[in-house]
């Protein structure tokens, strides 16, 4: 009987002392939830197609730099997944070298999105990917809107942009008939 009555107390215990820890996991979960920092994009970033874009030219950092420096302010290394988007991107870059947010650093050859998506449009420049050794990272020309890839440390790249994701209205930014790529 005595046994009984020590098996139900400790039962009971081990109850309540596990309903007191799921409700404590569940509180943190809700309250992260509910109070989770919504990102937003610095006031001079421009919108485009449901995102937000800022262009940072002149900084001669790294590929790892300015991803780094994006996700320092809440968004990422620019992804492109369309031509009307990448015509969008190339205008930001006013005719410069940029980084975007492309890589095959991890296995040459295959080039993934830094933040998952995937890598279906394409606007490689001739000759490119040009799968040398150590050229592992994305760029975009300013000029031409073609891309390339490079090492994380050319010197030529001269900026690059952070984009942040789903901040703005889906039918925001030109039209694609505003959106001109150069001629050649």
């Amino acid at each position: 009987m005595l046994r009984k009555t020590i098996l139900g107390l400790l039962a009971r215990y081990i109850l309540m002392k596990l309903t007191t820890f799921l409700t404590f996991i569940l509180s943190l979960f809700l309250t992260q939830a509910i109070f989770a920092d919504k990102v937003e994009p610095p006031k001079d970033a421009v919108a485009f197609r449901g995102n937000h874009y800022k262009a940072f030219l002149d900084t001669n950092s790294t590929w790892w730099e300015a991803k780094f420096a994006c996700d320092d302010i809440g968004g990422e290394l620019v992804v492109i997944t369309s031509a009307p988007e990448n015509e969008f991107v190339r205008s930001m870059a006013k005719g410069n070298l940029i980084w975007l947010g492309g890589t095959d650093e991890f296995e040459e050859g295959k080039w993934t999105w830094d933040n998952g998506e995937a890598f279906k449009f394409k606007n490689w420049d001739a000759d490119q990917p040009s799968a040398a050794s150590g050229h592992n990272f994305l760029i975009l020309n300013g000029k031409n809107g073609k891309w390339a890839d490079t090492t994380d440390f050319s010197g030529k790249v001269k900026g690059y942009v952070c984009e942040w994701k789903g901040t703005a209205p889906k039918d925001a930014g030109p039209k694609d008939s505003e959106l001109k790529a150069p001629k050649g």
